[in-house]
């Protein structure tokens, strides 16, 4: 397009740079430059004006100072069609400016890698940068302005075809100023971190930025008649993404597919020392083992509840290989999606030739969140934040208070069986019981709005082979009408977090009929 003479470059990140400046170079045109950027368009024979020959300043203050002039602002600024603006710049000799090419110092990497330099910190917000970048985004219909090197190849093809339109102009303006809004939310979110009396750091921000692009538009949300995308975020999560993952096999996950992969993601990933299998139903885990080998886990985690296994999702903490895949494939099952940290070709094969539309993810680095990452619930007029609830109870130390044996040391049969049902607990929606025997989930009891109810339900699940096992609860027992429940169905011991007003008269439940009883301390509400 004859209508770029000019065009003004100043990047950080120089990657694509010279083979874009080289571009424009070989059709006429004039490249003026700042700094570093200069420089490195010099070294590559590119004939460059420097920023300190246009405003005939030199850069001042270390280089806080080198675009902020008129000669620079004007020429971005003037609107081409209004007739003072042309005056305006003819009067001063100022020329046009047609093209920005720009982005900005990296100030999310230097808080990220020195978060306690806050004099560097300070040093990496750019502001001449981010003027720049306003500037020709306000003025898009005369000035187009690139923000990132993945733009300039999509850039040059439009440049050279000739079809650089209003629509062109606005979408890059678009993208200009939601590149700034994340920088200056980045910024905020800093600033906003920091207890300027005490220079510790609160608990939460007085403002809370969420930095999210659209990861892509789904077919349609929980139900058919609302629409509905998945956005990516680097800053909620630092532990393993579930957008990460590499899909082998079947259709684009839908808005559902998304919601219960995550499930059993964050359920899996409770698992490390030994072999474990999730099966997730509507984000309710409906099936939970451990064992020596993913085999056994899987086919202990389906004994669960096979009924409401139908349609799930499977997750894995280790591979998945053909003796696992045959396991799957048999009988009358259907498994909707398999989550796994890898997969053998002998097993997919095996999964695709049985069900051709499965859905495989593979997430090689299975990682836990850490403990400052948030999750975020809508609610009318704004949201609710809290932490993830990645607390993972400690039993290695844990305490008897009911039943009997209380002095002698938890057998490591039954501390598999209890943290195996707390867990399932803790990912099942309140109010919650598990019911665990055999290191495997036997009933879960899930959504009750009464606990007494959930033990009933659970117990219903288990249909008898809960005899003899463990019963976790994701909050305390009000009263002691569920511990009658649990000795009616033989269960021998219950893990629980205490803290309840009538926790002496529960305890004294749990004695008379002989069944023993542990607090954690910890509460797993999942509402």
């Amino acid at each position: 397009m004859s209508n770029i003479k000019r065009a003004l470059i100043s990047v950080a990140e120089k990657k694509g740079i010279v083979e874009l400046a080289e571009k424009l170079s070989e059709n006429g045109v004039e490249i003026i430059a700042t700094g570093g950027t200069a420089e490195k368009l010099k070294s590559n024979d590119i004939d460059v004006m420097e920023i300190s020959e246009l405003t005939g300043y030199p850069e001042l203050l270390a280089g806080r100072v080198k675009t902020l002039h008129p000669a620079v602002m004007a020429g971005i600024l003037a609107r081409r069609s209004n007739e003072k603006d042309i005056e305006d710049l003819n009067d001063n000799e100022i020329e046009p400016i047609d093209l920005i090419v720009c982005n900005l110092y990296p100030f999310e990497n230097k808080v990220e890698n020195n978060p306690d330099d806050h004099s560097g910190i300070l040093e990496e917000i750019d502001i001449g940068g981010q003027t720049l970048i306003r500037s020709a985004a306000k003025n898009y219909q005369d000035v187009l302005v690139l923000t990132d090197p993945e733009q300039y190849a999509g850039f040059l093809d439009t440049y050279t075809e000739g079809n650089i339109d209003k629509k062109y102009r606005s979408k890059l303006a678009r993208a200009a100023f939601s590149y700034i809004a994340n920088y200056d939310g980045a910024i905020s979110d800093y600033f906003g971190s920091l207890d300027v009396e005490s220079d510790q750091k609160d608990n939460f921000q007085v403002s809370f930025n969420i930095k999210a692009e659209l990861d892509r538009e789904l077919k349609y949300g929980e139900n058919p008649h609302q629409k509905a995308a998945v956005y990516r975020s680097k800053d909620l999560l630092s532990g393993t993404s579930l957008l990460s993952a590499r899909q082998l096999n079947g259709d684009d996950l839908s808005y559902n597919n998304i919601n219960d992969s995550q499930a059993a993601l964050d359920l899996i990933l409770e698992f490390d020392e030994h072999a474990a299998t999730a099966i997730i139903k509507h984000t309710n885990p409906c099936g939970l083992a451990i064992a020596h080998s993913p085999v056994v886990a899987f086919r202990k985690a389906y004994a669960g509840d096979p009924q409401s296994a139908y349609g799930s999702i499977v997750a894995f903490n280790r591979e998945v290989g053909g003796s696992v895949a045959r396991e799957m494939i048999g009988g009358r099952k259907y498994i909707e999606i398999v989550l796994a940290p890898s997969y053998t070709e002998e097993a997919v094969e095996a999964l695709v030739d049985r069900w051709s539309d499965i859905k495989l993810l593979e997430l090689a680095d299975m990682k836990i969140a850490e403990k400052n990452d948030y999750e975020i619930k809508s609610i009318s007029g704004g949201f609710l934040l809290q932490e993830k609830d990645i607390g993972v109870d400690d039993l290695a130390d844990l305490k008897q208070v009911a039943g009997p044996y209380k002095d002698k040391e938890i057998k490591e049969k039954e501390l598999k069986e209890l943290y195996l049902a707390t867990m399932a607990a803790k990912h099942v929606k309140s109010n919650a019981i598990a019911l665990a025997r055999g290191e495997a989930i036997v009933g879960i009891g899930a959504g009750q709005m009464s606990r007494v109810d959930a033990v009933r339900l659970a117990s219903k699940k288990a249909a008898g082979r809960q005899f003899g096992g463990v019963l976790a609860s994701d909050a305390f027992f009000p009263y002691p009408d569920a511990i009658e429940i649990a000795a009616e169905n033989n269960i021998k011991s219950i893990i629980q977090p205490g803290g309840s007003i009538r926790d002496e008269d529960v305890i004294k439940a749990c004695d008379e009929h002989g069944i023993k009883m542990y607090f954690t301390g910890y509460r797993h509400f999942k509402h």
